[in-house]
């Protein structure tokens, strides 16, 4: 899967890599596992019932030949089969271990710095792929999603919100610096990306893709009913399950002694319990938000949908908060998404009036990129400022945006009108000098997009240390 950008950084070239083992157009990748399972799932099980079938009424008989010929069949069948679910297995565990090597740290901050520069990677170019709908939907969600819910669970036992004492404790003693022997990130965290990206393919079940799809398209269009909704969530709870259970089973031991192999077959009913509690959870329950406010945030901000608006992407917090009020999402959850979130999304393009030597905000606007987790207050973003006099540059600094000085607000946009409107469109010019002449019909921006310049490889490490100053 290759991004539209014709040089490429480490982590854009990580970036393409993650989305490719999710959804490729042209390699093996966990979503054409997922759908071929799904495609064949009835036809390869009645073969295989038929085999055993005819195999056990062979045994009845007296004829040597058709007994062995029966048994290979049925065996033959069996291991293709066991063949695929490992094909699906090795795909799954793929995507999530690499997921989690690009966003786990070996202390929070490295984990919130990665992870805000991977969602931020993930909204901004999106832009160059709204129309490859698949990629968005088997991809770009799934990963964004599972990111979130990775720093919401960390969040949440941190604050003691999830009180589980077998989690507190593999929290509390998780080692990072050596994965395959951490509990955290073995009997946790590993299993809660997995579940998230099966509960994401499970709606590739036939019959929630005949009510997800309008005639042959396959690509999410259509807007629910209340009652759709719920009939669609259980067809993708149902195909998420059909999934778990047989399209992936058990993986099988391959080779040790009768110690390992005991060690594995736990490891693997274990891991099998956990990964259904995930997706089997009541979205009622905080377990159950843990999975479902991260969905919903994700449904928001990344593209895919005909609503989509991303000049209104930062009012994500007040539809999740009324919607919390309804009773639709855990209210605590949500305050706890956007106390690390913010208002505005990773990688979002903010547009602020910089302070002059005086103090004062001058009347001039340039732009800056949210680059950091954990703002100090959600309508206050942590910036990496991007251009400087009306050029852009990528050796900026790190800012706290403030409300008064940030375009997005109404009293900071009414404060550049005082300018002519000559001097406005000279501002936007010389901003706007990649051929973005969209905005030119709008004097005073509230907010930009920023992968043009982000398809530089030079300007495509926003999140390295920088000066941090006040603004």
């Amino acid at each position: 899967m290759n991004l539209a950008f014709v040089k490429k950084s480490v982590f854009v070239r990580n970036l393409e890599q993650l989305l490719g083992f999710l959804y490729s157009p042209n390699h093996a990748c966990f979503y054409r596992e997922a759908l071929d399972f799904f495609q064949q799932r009835q036809a390869r099980q009645q073969e295989l019932h038929l085999a055993e079938q005819r195999w056990q009424q062979a045994q009845q008989g007296t004829n040597a030949d058709v007994l062995k010929q029966t048994r290979k069949t049925f065996t033959d069948l069996q291991f293709v089969d066991e063949k695929q679910r490992i094909a699906r297995w090795q795909s799954l565990l793929q995507a999530a271990e690499a997921l989690l090597q690009l966003s786990e740290g070996s202390q929070a901050s490295d984990s919130q710095m990665l992870s805000a520069r991977l969602l931020g990677g993930l909204l901004i170019t999106s832009a160059s792929n709204k129309r490859k709908l698949l990629l968005l939907e088997y991809a770009y969600k799934p990963l964004y999603r599972a990111l979130l819910s990775l720093r919401l669970l960390e969040h949440l036992l941190e604050q003691q919100i999830l009180k589980d004492p077998q989690w507190q404790a593999w929290y509390l003693h998780r080692d990072i610096t050596q994965p395959a022997e951490c509990e955290y990130r073995q009997k946790l965290q590993l299993p809660l990306v997995m579940a998230t990206f099966l509960q994401h393919f499970g709606q590739l079940d036939p019959d929630a893709q005949f009510l997800l799809t309008a005639a042959s398209d396959n690509v999410p269009e259509k807007a629910f009913s209340a009652q759709e909704r719920e009939h669609f969530l259980a067809l993708t709870l149902q195909g998420s399950l059909q999934l778990l259970q047989q399209g992936l089973g058990q993986l099988p031991f391959s080779r040790g002694n009768k110690e390992q192999r005991e060690y594995h077959v736990q490891q693997q009913q274990f891991l099998q319990q956990q990964l259904q509690r995930f997706i089997t959870a009541k979205a009622d329950t905080p377990l159950g938000s843990l999975f479902k406010v991260p969905q919903a945030y994700t449904s928001i901000v990344l593209p895919g949908r005909s609503r989509y608006n991303y000049d209104a992407l930062p009012r994500a917090a007040l539809l999740m908060r009324e919607a919390a009020a309804r009773g639709d999402y855990n209210g605590l959850l949500v305050d706890c998404l956007f106390r690390i979130v913010g208002l505005f999304p990773q990688g979002y393009g903010v547009v602020f009036t910089p302070l002059g030597d005086d103090g004062k905000p001058q009347l001039k606007y340039e732009f800056a990129i949210v680059n950091s987790l954990y703002p100090e207050k959600p309508e206050q973003p942590l910036c990496r400022v991007v251009s400087r006099n009306q050029q852009y540059r990528n050796t900026g600094y790190n800012i706290s945006l403030s409300t008064e000085l940030n375009l997005y607000f109404k009293p900071a946009r009414d404060r550049l009108k005082t300018l002519p409107e000559q001097r406005l469109k000279e501002l936007l010019n010389m901003l706007y000098q990649d051929g973005e002449a969209k905005y030119l019909s709008r004097l005073v921006p509230k907010c930009w997009q920023p992968e043009n310049f982000f398809s530089v490889p030079e300007n495509q490490n926003l999140w390295h240390n920088a000066e941090q100053r006040q603004n």
